[in-house]
């Protein structure tokens, strides 16, 4: 489903290239990849920041954790396609979006072995919290 999800990604971000060339070209602004590149690319960084720092503010007060978790995995996610160019580019490897998505499932895995662990600890504690306090 991941890897579903990310092609169908991939094909809206090229149609959005092209439409962007041709209202680049229909409107004859004669503006270059790298400057398209540039306004895009900032007004993309600066439109998700906002929503990212709105999400990130609300999940703050509610858990530290649940944005430690989505840094590490987009982190994560970048570091997979790193190593998988890096393997192309260099011959030690195939290229491989698969490889990816399973380091990606390892990444959700572990972190499903540490959020039950917590959790596990969590309820011990009110646990024995509830058992320590005096009946009135």
């Amino acid at each position: 489903m991941f890897e579903m999800l990310l092609r169908e990604l991939t094909l809206i971000m090229a149609q959005v290239h092209d439409s962007l060339m041709r209202l680049n070209d229909g409107f004859e602004l004669r503006l270059g990849d790298k400057d398209l590149h540039f306004s895009i690319m900032a007004l993309a960084a600066m439109l998700l920041f906002f929503v990212v720092h709105a999400v990130f503010k609300r999940l703050a007060k509610w858990s530290i954790t649940a944005v430690s978790f989505i840094y590490v995995f987009t982190v994560m996610t970048v570091l997979g396609f790193a190593i998988e160019i890096g393997q192309r580019i260099s011959g030690t490897g195939e290229m491989d979006f698969a490889d990816v998505v399973a380091g990606l499932y390892g990444v959700l895995a572990f972190f499903a072995v540490y959020t039950a662990y917590r959790l596990l600890v969590m309820g011990v504690r009110a646990l024995a919290r509830n058992l320590r306090k005096p009946k009135s």
